[in-house]
């Protein structure tokens, strides 16, 4: 019987697959061979060892993750990312889990995130003259409230999460923010 070969970005799509269903925690080399049909030796002639394999991966997931916080979903970009997270726990529950709610291996799309809400919130007349060390505070409150409320979502505890429910939502959360900081 001929050896199976697998090239580079079959082995790396693979395992992208195993972790939005299982997981990064599971992944494994026998793992991904066993969803390759085939042996562990081509992974490990492509990549040295598979943390260079899951860090690629986790590179995949982070642009796929920013596609979602990027979407146009409203004229208003803050409120867009933080659709955007919503969303993407309610379509991509086990890379939602994977990124949020497992291990470290994410930490820091976490600052990157905020970072770049903090940059969008200057473009918002509703934070005019507040100081930015106040606006990163209600930045980390409403982040706190749609990673709690994406949690919900994507561990099935709130379903039937329309878009128009989760703006709903969203703003009303992030009206009583605000205003509690006016």
């Amino acid at each position: 019987m001929a050896k199976v070969k697998f090239t580079r970005e079959n082995i790396v799509n693979a395992t992208y697959d195993l972790m939005k269903q299982e997981g990064m925690k599971n992944i494994s080399a026998r793992k991904i061979a066993k969803k390759l049909k085939g042996s562990t030796a081509p992974i490990y002639a492509h990549f040295s060892n598979l943390e260079i394999l899951k860090e690629e991966v986790i590179e995949i997931a982070k642009s796929n993750f920013s596609r979602y916080i990027n979407k146009e979903y409203t004229d208003r970009q803050m409120l867009n990312v933080a659709m955007g997270i919503a969303i993407f726990a309610r379509e991509e529950r086990e890379l939602f889990k994977s990124i949020f709610l497992m291990g470290d291996d994410f930490k820091d799309l976490f600052d990157i995130v905020v970072k770049d809400v903090v940059d969008k919130s200057k473009h918002d007349e509703r934070f005019e003259g507040l100081s930015e060390e106040k606006i990163e505070k209600i930045i980390l409150q409403i982040w706190y409230y749609v990673h709690g409320y994406s949690t919900l979502i994507c561990t099935g505890f709130l379903r039937n999460q329309t878009n128009e429910k989760i703006e709903k939502k969203i703003l009303e959360l992030t009206a009583i923010v605000i205003a509690n900081h006016k």
